[in-house]
């Protein structure tokens, strides 16, 4: 009988903001009698600081999950492979239920692997648009909603997109709020980050931190020039920790551009940062600029003043409620100076960003169970 056996739970995962999200939820899961939840790594992020850290950092035993490895490095090839790898995996040992989490590209290859198996899909983050479809992400956001079953919300205004501009049924959207902020809540140590502070000579409350990684800022060699010269102006005006993400990294090498970054005064360049001390860092930072979607949201919480350097965000809530500011290139100067000359905002006070978002799905989920069982 159903109502007598575990419900059985995938977690897919892929990058690092998939595995921030993933920590929570794993362990509210893991807690729970009725659930036997399953982690699986659709390997799109390996090295140790996008990875094998964050696991350990949010204390998800990485011998037990199950690690899908990804040899293509073209997007259509690598696409085609978690199609095929997750599938692989569900022929063998199909859960009752497929979570995915935010709108990268393991996120859709997991769930369309999973809907023409025939397991139910739920996801995480879902109903956040940039509308902007040149982006690959937003993309990945309405293809995953359109083929999801469960659609867990991190705000209200995607609780409205899904239900009264997409016509999801209501009864399937649930308000849950940020497994981010559980992530940081779960995670944060500012005594940390004094130290981390010191090590990479840098002083609390007087240092800004910067993450670019999106194509659209760093693919193309013009975009890449103009994003250096934002760095140069900003570590002009307060020192500047700049840790550099892989795919940043590489083009970077390609364009030939590795000097000028290493040449600006006042910037400090590392590798990736681990999770748990990325996020102790930036609790001690004055500012942050970034093309991120989860530094909006870790930033908002943390009461440090961001500057979203897009043109659009799928986070409008950071926005309206948080410390975010979406600003051009040619305007984040300006934003900075006013962002510098002004008093340190309070942490923002965004619904349902409490902490206890993991415990409010796992109720959603139980009860998804309980019907299923007595269907």
């Amino acid at each position: 009988m159903r109502e007598s056996r575990r419900c059985r739970i995938d977690l897919i995962v892929g990058t690092r903001p998939n595995i921030v999200k993933l920590g929570p939820l794993s362990h509210a899961l893991a807690d729970v009698a009725w659930c036997d939840p399953r982690v699986v790594f659709l390997e799109q992020h390996t090295t140790d600081a996008l990875a094998n850290h964050i696991l350990d950092d949010l204390g998800v035993d990485a011998a037990h999950v199950l690690r899908i490895p990804l040899k293509n490095e073209s997007q259509g090839q690598r696409f085609g492979e978690m199609v095929a790898g997750y599938a692989s995996a569900l022929q063998s040992d199909a859960p009752d239920l497929t979570v995915v989490f935010g709108d990268v590209d393991t996120t859709l290859a997991a769930a369309m692997a999973a809907k023409r198996h025939g397991v139910p899909v739920a996801h995480v983050e879902a109903g956040l648009r940039s509308f902007d479809r040149r982006m690959p992400e937003e993309l990945n956001r309405l293809m995953t909603d359109a083929i999801s079953d469960l659609f867990f919300a991190t705000s209200e205004d995607a609780v409205d997109t899904l239900v009264r501009v997409e016509g999801k049924p209501a009864d399937a959207v649930h308000f849950v709020g940020n497994l981010m902020i559980d992530a940081v809540v779960r995670t944060l140590d500012r005594d940390a980050g004094l130290q981390l502070c010191e090590r990479f000579g840098v002083t609390p409350g007087a240092f800004a931190v910067a993450t670019f990684h999106r194509p659209s800022n760093v693919d193309s060699e013009q975009p890449l020039r103009d994003m250096i010269a934002l760095l140069r102006d900003v570590a002009a005006r307060i020192p500047l920790l700049f840790p550099l993400h892989p795919r940043t990294a590489a083009a970077l090498e390609r364009h030939g551009l590795h000097d000028a970054l290493r040449d600006i005064p006042d910037l400090v360049l590392s590798k990736p940062v681990r999770y748990r001390d990325f996020i102790a860092l930036l609790s001690q930072a004055r500012v942050a600029l970034t093309d991120s979607g989860g530094l909006q949201e870790e930033t908002s919480f943390l009461g440090v003043p961001c500057l979203t350097v897009r043109e659009n965000t799928e986070r409008p809530v950071t926005v309206a409620l948080g410390t975010n500011r979406l600003v051009r290139h040619d305007e984040a100067i300006a934003a900075l100076d006013a962002v510098l000359a002004a008093a340190p905002p309070a942490p923002a006070a965004i619904p349902l960003w409490d902490g206890a978002t993991a415990a409010r799905i796992v109720q959603v989920l139980s009860n998804w169970w309980s019907e299923r069982a007595t269907r």
